[in-house]
């Protein structure tokens, strides 16, 4: 008759361990995991660079470069931009990574994107095809360019936004018909 008294104590001393990891044993959160939530992402439309969450996040979230075809282009070599966003919020986390569309062929492709010490709040970034002498087209509706890892620092919310942005051909000329999007929201509590 001994077994149900120490059932009984296992359980309630495995409910309490999971309350105090959840924070409930005290914390000052309450319970409340921070997470990171996505806002303002545009559909994928043809000639047009987006940015887009394939999820929200816990304490990171995952931004994705996509590209909107047909594209007029059939020579697209690269991409090059700029993130600005408030790193008070967020954070880059490296490395960036290539999506399935500029290697789509099995061509090789170089992806740079960094915070430098004196702008922590800016994104650099540049995917290039590597080893080919030409660039591709969009045919589908949506290709992921590239995607990359932001980590939550402190709550609050920031927009990120495209600038210096263009799209690049194999003679490395900027790509005109090519715009790139509006910013999302990324809010951390």
């Amino acid at each position: 008759m001994r077994r149900p008294a120490i059932v009984r104590a296992v359980v309630s001393g495995a409910l309490a361990g999971i309350l105090l990891a959840c924070s409930g044993g005290g914390g000052k959160d309450n319970g409340v995991v921070p997470g990171l939530q996505c806002g303002g992402a545009a559909v994928p439309a043809p000639d047009r660079v987006t940015l887009g969450c394939p999820a929200d996040g816990v304490d990171s979230i995952t931004v994705a470069v996509h590209l909107g075809g047909p594209t007029t282009s059939s020579d697209i070599y690269g991409l090059k931009f700029d993130l600005v966003f408030d790193p008070i919020v967020i954070q880059f986390e490296p490395p960036a990574f290539e999506g399935g569309f500029l290697n789509r062929d099995g061509a090789g492709t170089i992806v740079q994107a960094g915070v430098t010490q004196s702008d922590p709040g800016r994104l650099i970034v540049a995917i290039t095809r590597q080893g080919v002498p030409a660039g591709l087209q969009a045919t589908g509706a949506d290709q992921v360019v590239m995607t990359l890892l932001f980590r939550g620092v402190s709550p609050g919310s920031t927009l990120i936004a495209f600038q210096n942005a263009a799209a690049i051909d194999s003679r490395l000329q900027a790509i005109p018909e090519i715009e790139f999007g509006t910013p999302l929201t990324i809010s951390f509590n």
